[in-house]
């Protein structure tokens, strides 16, 4: 258990500190310092051919394998639930796989992809959820730009949480060992590859993948130089209660409790009503969600009403996933579902009527190792004895970041306002933590480690506004670090020059750009200030 109810006094001060911006106006493009690629002939008979020489007892080469751009990969072995069954590979690269021990009883399977093109950077990527899946698509994005990528399977395969049943090595798999790792390991892999050392160290990650990334930064600060982290799935036990809690705030379909569709629908259309205009502009986004106190009991119907409005119970169930998740003792569990989400657009999976899956393999397979467990019946004395446990320190919620800041490490971390899964206040919780814990404001711990709210982001990527911000396969605009957060870290650790803004582009179906916007740094928040239409990025305002 954690203290993070007297954030909430924290960010309150922190909300008012206003400091003007002046606007935005794009910094010239730069060039980075580039290093020319190692020369290896035959590049294609030469990974066919390649024997790793690794300094890691117990690792097994199972295959290297030469892929050319263009190929649309397949991976016949890869667990159905990943749900990634091929790929297109848009440049040649080397295919390398791997198993690597992580106890006497446990191991990893990591995939190394080693591009023709590259540019003396080392990446590793991450996963989502519970998953022991290699993220194919995002290696498919890093080498693209040149990085040599490693992804690895958490220690486990597919997407349940099966194997951490009566089994520590997978959880402690899971929590930190498989990452780091996969680091070691592939860090040996690239420099006995291309006969060099790499030159810089990068991490991309969203979700339980931006929990890695800040785990990393705490338990072992020298292994990435820059670290882009979205969504961070901090204080990982207790969201893994809040979604329980929200199941049983709602109910099961047939309960009182319980909203269809349909009045979601109407509910995110009166938070609109209420907030949208708080940040400036009548857009459908909300820029602040802390500005919004939203009052759901202006939906309670009308004598003689029987549409589009909510009964008592069911404003209850509105006020309650709107409002913090405390445990039996008053101290704060996990913040509220920030206003915001398009709940017209989807429905949560919290509010679909059946127990969140993550919820229950955790409390079957981890907390209580009973196969029987059933989320309906959870309650908040569940929740505080699954976060007493915190095996491995899965928590991530250490606060002294100053091993990494020393070594001169950089964190750009980004959660979207939209984001139906992992609360967006939980961002700048732990940015309070942080800054509490090392005695620095925000304005210093600036130097090392920047967080940007995205408004119009769902969970990751897409949503309503301008939410591609260069995180991923399909949600960058360039390759500019002007339009491209991982090219913006990069430039930060290589140039030293840090980003003050996040530009987002809204893309459309075709992949063209419909506009911009610039995301601020917190605790900096988007204003609305004109006089051009709102979708002019200049007319927006960091205050």
């Amino acid at each position: 258990m954690y203290p993070l109810q007297n954030v909430f006094l924290w960010m309150n001060q922190v909300i008012n500190v206003t400091s003007n911006f002046i606007g935005y106006s794009p910094q010239s493009e730069t060039t980075f310092h580039t290093y020319p690629p190692p020369v290896i002939p035959d590049f294609d008979a030469y990974c066919n051919r390649f024997v790793p020489e690794l300094d890691i007892p117990g690792a097994r080469l199972h295959f290297t394998q030469f892929v050319a751009g263009g190929t649309n990969l397949s991976f016949p072995d890869n667990h159905p639930t990943c749900g990634i069954p091929h790929q297109v590979i848009s440049s040649d690269i080397c295919r390398v796989a791997m198993s690597v021990p992580t106890s006497e009883s446990s191991e990893i399977s990591l995939e190394a992809w080693l591009p023709v093109n590259y540019s003396g950077r080392f990446l590793s990527t991450a996963n989502r959820g519970f998953s022991g899946c290699i993220l194919y698509n995002e290696l498919e994005f890093a080498t693209s730009l040149g990085f040599a990528s490693v992804g690895a399977n958490n220690g486990h395969n597919g997407t349940s949480g099966f194997a951490f049943l009566n089994n520590p090595n997978a959880i402690a798999d899971y929590a930190y060992r498989s990452v780091h790792t996969g680091v070691v390991a592939g860090k040996e892999l690239v420099n006995s590859f291309y006969r060099s050392p790499f030159r810089k160290s990068y991490f991309l990650g969203c979700s339980s993948g931006g929990r890695q990334g800040f785990k990393e930064a705490q338990d072992f600060p020298t292994d990435f130089d820059g670290i882009v982290a979205g969504s961070p799935a901090f204080a990982f036990t207790r969201i893994i209660s809040w979604g329980g809690a929200l199941h049983k705030a709602t109910g099961d379909p047939e309960s009182d409790t319980f909203l269809t569709p349909e009045l979601w629908a109407v509910v995110y259309d009166e938070v609109l009503r209420q907030c949208d205009a708080l940040d400036g502009a009548k857009d459908g986004l909300l820029e602040d969600p802390n500005l919004c106190q939203f009052t759901p009991e202006t939906l309670i119907c009308s004598e003689g009403q029987t549409s589009d409005c909510l009964t008592g119970k069911q404003a209850d169930t509105v006020r309650t996933i709107f409002s913090p998740f405390y445990g039996l003792d008053g101290r704060l569990l996990y913040p509220r579902m920030q206003p915001g989400i398009n709940t017209k657009k989807h429905v949560p999976f919290y509010f679909e009527g059946i127990p969140w899956d993550l919820t229950e393999d955790w409390f079957r397979y981890v907390v209580y190792n009973d196969t029987t467990w059933d989320g309906r019946n959870f309650s908040v004395a569940d929740a505080m004895f699954s976060a007493s446990q915190n095996p491995s320190n899965i928590e991530t919620w250490e606060g002294d970041l100053s091993a990494f800041a020393k070594n001169g490490g950089k964190i750009l971390s980004y959660h979207g306002l939209q984001d139906f899964v992992i609360s967006s206040e939980i961002s700048q919780l732990y940015h309070a933590h942080v800054s509490r814990t090392m005695n620095l404001p925000p304005h210093e711990l600036d130097d090392f480690y920047r967080l940007f709210y995205v408004s119009g982001m769902d969970h990751c990527r897409d949503g309503d506004g301008a939410s591609a911000i260069g995180q991923d396969l399909g949600s960058s605009a360039g390759r500019d670090p002007n339009e491209n957060a991982l090219m913006a870290m990069v430039r930060w650790v290589e140039e030293g020059i840090p980003p003050e803004v996040l530009r987002g582009a809204k893309l459309s179906a075709d992949g063209s750009v419909e506009y911009w916007r610039a995301h601020c740094k917190w605790p900096k928040r988007n204003h609305y200030t004109g006089p051009g239409s709102f979708t002019d990025e200049e007319s927006w305002q960091c205050i």
